[in-house]
């Protein structure tokens, strides 16, 4: 992915999560801290936003920071909150506890 790729789809999840939160842009400012101009800039991939702009987004729309990085297509794909649960879950388990998931994950698969 390329720089300016990265930054219009970055611009894109932080618009729909304005949106979400039925925020304008100048409500959006008015919470964040931040310049109206920088939101807008973001929002268009025209702005290369600094982690403490990211962190103030991020805190306006009550998320966490990985959210708004969070490729902007897989919001559109059918159970994707259930697979965010299931990657959770799973992080941090050891091996064997992976592999055990694993098994039981193709069985289930296989009786449907």
């Amino acid at each position: 992915m390329t720089n300016k790729v990265f930054l219009q789809t970055l611009g894109k999840r932080i618009a729909v999560l304005r949106k979400q939160k039925r925020l304008s842009q100048e409500e959006f400012a008015e919470v964040s801290g931040k310049m109206i101009n920088t939101i807008s800039n973001v929002e268009r991939g025209l702005s290369d936003p600094k982690i403490t702009t990211l962190l103030s987004f991020a805190n306006a729309l009550n998320v966490p920071v990985q959210d708004l990085l969070t490729d902007i297509s897989t919001q559109n794909k059918p159970h994707s909150d259930t697979l965010k649960t299931i990657t959770r879950l799973l992080e941090g388990q050891d091996e064997k506890t992976l592999k055990t998931a694993l098994k039981q994950i193709e069985a289930l698969l296989e009786m449907k």
